[in-house]
């Protein structure tokens, strides 16, 4: 990972655009070795958004595997590659050749935290497509994370990542069923404010 400039947004920018070939090598990389593992995982966060057209700079790779799968990535390559951030941390790692770190969700958490309604599911069922070989949530299932993380997690980039979404896709009311019934509310005030908004000149 190219490190951090302080002061030069132009150094910066040049930052951002080495960092971003890093995470697409090192999912490339996750690809095949989890491949090899039959480590089954999905791409979740920033990266997901931009498979559905919301193209945004991130500085880690978000998956979602599930228990056996985190126990088998610890046993496999810690040491071998992809190693905890700190002592102790078993979900937040990191690719030792790019320096990218990886965050891990697993399934049967609560995507936001506890109260939410929105559970994790296994990758490897319904609601994940398989492009280029990488698995990724369908937009339906992508914008419950979201719209959960942000209500529960109190994650206001996510709310932003749902009205990007929405005017990618040109979303509408009738998207609403495909959700679950406690976060339609939000989604439609998101909606609202994504038909709202105005453009710079």
């Amino acid at each position: 990972m190219a490190k951090p400039y302080r002061g030069s947004p132009i150094l910066e920018l040049r930052r951002a655009q080495e960092h971003m070939k890093d995470i697409a090598a090192v999912l490339e990389s996750l690809k095949r070795q989890f491949g090899e593992e039959g480590i089954v995982f999905a791409v979740i966060g920033a990266t997901a958004v931009g498979r559905h057209g919301h193209f945004r700079h991130t500085e880690d790779l978000d998956i979602l595997t599930t228990p056996e799968g985190l126990a088998r990535i610890h046993e496999r390559f810690a040491g071998r590659g992809i190693n905890p951030r700190a002592a102790g941390l078993r979900k937040k790692l990191i690719e030792s050749e790019h320096q990218v770190p990886i965050d891990v969700i697993t399934s049967g958490e609560k995507a936001g935290g506890e109260g939410s309604p929105i559970v994790y599911p296994d990758p490897g069922g319904p609601g994940f497509v398989e492009f280029e070989g990488v698995r990724y949530p369908t937009l339906e299932r992508l914008i419950e994370f979201k719209l959960a993380s942000h209500m529960w997690g109190h994650r206001l980039h996510d709310a932003g990542d749902v009205q990007r979404l929405i005017q990618a896709n040109g979303l509408g009311e009738s998207f609403v069923a495909s959700l679950h019934p406690d976060l339609r509310p939000k989604f439609l005030e998101i909606l609202d404010l994504a038909r709202r908004e105005k453009d710079i000149e």
